[in-house]
């Protein structure tokens, strides 16, 4: 588009900017109103673009997340018929908590992986063997099963060996956060954690090509609605930069997964409907590729159900009604989201640096 939007109206200089806040401030300080966050970072009370350099963010290829809804899969049949109703009710992925015994092909009944997102929590691979002898039975092409694991192999190598070919459309290992630290630690200990593993993973002899492609990075959103969209933000900013260390012309986007942090037993049910749908906001606008999000249940006999649909309704408002889906990077040109990522970026990556430094 050549024609600039608004056109019409003459550029206001930061000058102009600092007298208009001076006059409605009355005379007090602009520095009045700055304050500190807890990653560090003085917030001031308005941005201009002439004082940002935005950092170059890797994006979703379009605007499309996954509408992930979490189960637990003790019982088997229970948790196919409570998959196919959230797939029935729009969930695009779905995860399964499974136990050493759980039926995978009594789990997956009806249920098209190939035309879905799965992921997987489990504590023996014997689960993994599962899926992977359903999708050979059902004739399944390997590439075109998309999903994520959850599992903490005692040999990375070796599991890696083993599953790559049989699951290449699959984040094998996931990097989690510690949601009681700070997002500065959260994202530098992220960070560091992938690269021992990426290191570990070349080092026995696995191309870096096919190793960075299969890490996914989770995260729990909390409350701090501009600072988690910046969060989000800086971790894919700060992965490209790492992976092109390793592949130079390494363009794709981090992998995360978001989930609305633990909710808050004290409140009531529309508290946290509230409170979800900024976290889901959030999460959202700041790019994650999938999100969960986790119901308020006080009593299962009676809200159960009715707060699983409200906990996956808020995901399907925002990208049926609110459009979300469409928009790549919605955060991009807010001066303000921009500078805190930015200086989110710069002390993760600090605090990275320190991480990874040999002792």
């Amino acid at each position: 588009m050549d024609k600039a939007l608004f056109a019409e109206f003459p550029p206001i200089t930061d000058e102009q900017w600092q007298q208009l806040v001076l006059k409605d401030l009355r005379g007090a300080a602009p520095e009045t109103l700055e304050w500190n966050s807890p990653e560090g970072i003085k917030v001031e009370p308005y941005y201009r673009a002439s004082s940002q350099q935005p950092l170059t963010i890797p994006v979703r290829p379009i605007g499309e997340w996954l509408i992930q809804q979490d189960i637990e899969a003790a019982d088997a049949s229970t948790a196919n018929k409570i998959a196919l109703d959230a797939l029935e009710r729009g969930a695009t992925a779905l995860s399964f908590t499974c136990h050493a015994d759980t039926d995978v092909n009594t789990l997956l009944k009806d249920v098209l992986v190939e035309h879905i997102h799965t992921a997987w929590q489990f504590t023996e691979t014997a689960t993994l063997d599962s899926l992977i002898t359903l999708i050979n039975e059902r004739g399944l092409e390997a590439e075109a099963i998309k999903g994520s694991i959850n599992f903490h192999p005692s040999n990375s190598a070796a599991y890696f060996g083993k599953y790559q070919q049989q699951l290449p459309g699959f984040k094998l290992f996931t990097i989690e956060a510690n949601p009681e630290t700070t997002l500065t630690e959260q994202t530098a200990e992220q960070l560091a954690a992938a690269v021992k593993l990426v290191n570990e993973l070349t080092e026995a002899g696995n191309p870096a090509s096919e190793v960075l492609p299969s890490i996914q990075f989770n995260i729990a959103v909390g409350t701090d609605y501009f600072f988690e969209i910046a969060r989000i933000r800086a971790l894919r900013a700060l992965w490209l930069v790492i992976c092109q260390q390793y592949v130079t012309n390494y363009n794709n986007p981090a992998a995360v997964h978001a989930i609305n942090k633990a909710v808050l037993p004290e409140k009531d049910g529309y508290y946290e409907m509230i409170r979800q749908t900024t976290q889901a906001l959030s999460a959202v606008i700041g790019g994650a590729d999938s999100l969960s999000i986790t119901p308020h249940i006080s009593t299962p006999d009676k809200s159960a159900g009715f707060q699983t649909r409200i906990a996956r309704n808020v995901q399907l408002i925002l990208n049926k009604e609110s459009h979300l889906d469409t928009v790549v990077d919605p955060a991009a040109g807010s001066w303000y989201i921009e500078s805190i990522t930015s200086q989110l970026a710069t002390n993760s990556w600090k605090r990275f640096l320190q991480l990874t430094q040999p002792s």
